[in-house]
């Protein structure tokens, strides 16, 4: 099924707003312009001396030359003789042909690079938006579609922003240029031979629309495609280990079989387009052809003007079709377009409210009041209260999906609380800027973040640090041993996500970049829980260093982990059912000491002993 036509104006909109981004390039935009109409007006003079030049050649007398040359300024073509002319010509012809390649090499270039600078643009607007847009909106919007904005819509934009604009506007002044030519030679053969272009108009329009929604399903299809491939490269081995070859591949075809309909009605359309344009161009010129014949044999036509005339409407034909090809592109970037105007446009689930001020340095607690969270319709927190104080460790647990790390991402505002607040030493954290508040958090987790890039940068993380401060944060994350055998120590590239680390390794490097932040608040969310337990150790000792002296919150599901907190809250199905310390809990017989009975059955161990 295909997309349902959108209105025209939408169409007009979002190419008028495309435009727009040319504003800051208008003097690369004058300047091409310039050149194109310097283009523009040595075609035309091309077609013009087409006739004179014939008749220059096929007569023993200089009235074609005559007429030629009295386009240079200062030469008097009428005192000269045939040799002279002979040496005249020749020099004339080059120099309009170095006049309209230099004007040539200008309207590209500079296009060119308007249009490259407005994609520059483009991108460092859609990156800085989607730096903006909280995680919530990556839980609606797939990776691919993002990544395939950045890739096929933008290109797609590149190709109307340089080329079809460019292609309009040059194009257009040809037209102009050389109807304009042919009105001059004869009003009555121009009259027939472009009655056809207002009906050719109606096909291109008709064709433009007819792409633009074609091309839009294509982008969203290979939109698709990146989706379904980035998940199966992502979980490789898993497909793999299950045996989900096939069917993987099933669901990778059927995305495939898609895109290649939508390419057929596109081809379909796209082959359509140029035979019913040349029809009507042979049509206007056969009208022309008969009626120029007529009037040659009765004698009230010059065979010269005529062949000028000729030339003028054979010059023509190039850049109207041109025009009837930049229809497709346009479709395509036009749609391309919306699609990459609605990132931009996306609201943010989480925003600063107005008027938020920078927060304070933290001092005294970190407090939950009935906070209630939803995943859309679905609830996952209900009326949590806890509180954290300054130099507290407050651990989190629970049976999965109790709730632990949705409310460890509310304190950054990854999401924003549907009902209640949380207060930050007394003031609701929505008071405060968004950078103000995370510049307070410290984060460690289970699936460590890091990028393909230096150790360095990776602890960094766009803070400035000396070598110093470095290797101190390492010695503190257990992480110097292993960074200095590493072949270029801190600027070694660790690979895609750290894939030339171990797990421990990456670990610990996560561990360094929080303590080079050093952030009063800290949120540890299963730090060591995919971790063997030689890695484990070293991993913890790096955390019992970076909690040191700091409000931390851990969530853990090996209950050795969090035995000596201050305080532990247990969390079932969104809601706190238990709160005490490890002996008080344990005493209490509930689902902490379920939990706990369950990692820790041994009966040589005395109920109630810490593991």
């Amino acid at each position: 099924m295909g997309r349902p036509p959108r209105p025209m104006g939408s169409f007009i909109g979002t190419y008028l707003r495309l435009l727009g981004t040319v504003r800051p390039y208008l003097g690369g935009l004058a300047g091409a312009l310039l050149c194109m109409v310097l283009l523009a007006g040595t075609t035309a003079v091309y077609a013009w001396m087409v006739g004179p030049l014939l008749k220059f050649l096929i007569t023993r007398g200089g009235e074609g030359g005559t007429e030629i040359l009295s386009l240079v300024p200062g030469l008097d073509p009428s005192a000269m003789d045939r040799e002279r002319m002979l040496l005249w010509l020749p020099l004339f012809i080059l120099i309009v042909a170095g006049v309209k390649g230099i004007s040539y090499f200008g309207q590209f270039y500079l296009m060119g690079m308007v249009g490259q600078r407005v994609i520059r643009d483009l991108r460092n607007r859609m990156f800085l938006r989607i730096t903006e847009l909280s995680p919530a909106f990556y839980h609606e919007v797939p990776t691919g579609q993002i990544v395939s904005r950045f890739t096929n819509d933008v290109y797609a934009i590149e190709q109307a922003v340089t080329f079809a604009v460019a292609s309009y506007l040059r194009d257009t002044l040809e037209i102009l240029a050389l109807a304009v030519t042919a009105f001059l030679l004869d009003w009555k053969l121009s009259l027939i031979a472009f009655v056809v272009m207002p009906v050719a108009v109606f096909p291109i329009v008709a064709f433009g629309k007819r792409l633009k929604h074609v091309s839009l399903d294509g982008q969203n299809s290979l939109g698709r495609i990146a989706d379904r491939l980035q998940e199966a490269i992502r979980g490789m081995r898993i497909i793999q280990v299950f045996g989900a070859e096939q069917s993987e591949r099933r669901r990778f075809a059927a995305e495939a079989e898609g895109y290649f309909r939508i390419m057929r009605r596109s081809f379909a359309v796209r082959a359509l387009q140029s035979p019913v344009m040349e029809f009507l161009g042979a049509a206007g010129l056969a009208a022309t052809i008969g009626y120029a014949g007529v009037r040659v044999a009765s004698g009230t036509l010059d065979p010269g003007h005529f062949i000028s005339f000729f030339a003028a409407v054979l010059l023509l034909y190039n850049p109207i079709k041109s025009l009837g090809r930049m229809g497709d592109v346009t479709a395509a970037g036009v749609a391309a377009a919306e699609r990459v105007y609605t990132l931009l446009d996306s609201p943010s689930p989480v925003t600063e409210h107005p008027g938020a001020i920078v927060a304070p340095p933290f001092q005294k607690e970190l407090r939950f009041e009935n906070v209630r969270f939803a995943y859309q319709k679905e609830e996952v927190l209900r009326g949590v209260n806890l509180c954290a104080r300054r130099g507290e460790m407050v651990a989190l647990v629970g049976p999965s999906g109790a709730g632990k790390s949705t409310l460890v991402n509310l304190i950054p505002r990854f999401y924003d609380v549907i009902a209640g607040a949380i207060r930050l030493d007394g003031r609701d954290i929505r008071e405060f800027t968004l950078s103000s508040l995370r510049a307070q958090i410290g984060m460690v987790t289970q699936e460590v973040i890091l990028f393909n890039d230096t150790v360095r940068a990776n602890v960094c993380c766009g803070r400035a640090a000396s070598d110093a401060a470095l290797w101190q944060v390492l010695e503190r994350a257990n992480a110097r041993v292993f960074v200095e055998r590493l072949p270029q120590g801190l600027d070694t590239r660790i690979g895609e996500g750290g894939i030339l680390l171990s797990g421990g390794e990456r670990q610990r490097l996560a561990v360094a970049r929080a303590l080079l932040k050093n952030a009063p608040l800290l949120i540890l969310d299963e730090a060591t829980s995919a971790l063997d337990t030689e890695s484990e150790r070293e991993v913890q000792a790096a955390l019992e260093e970076l909690m040191r002296e700091r409000t931390t919150l851990v969530i853990a599901h090996r209950l050795s982990t969090v035995y000596r907190a201050d305080r532990i809250l247990v969390l079932e199905r969104g809601t706190v059912v238990e709160e005490g310390s490890h002996e008080k809990l344990l005493a209490a017989g509930g689902l902490y000491r379920k939990l706990y009975d369950l990692q820790f059955a041994d009966p040589a161990q005395p109920s109630g002993e810490n593991p």
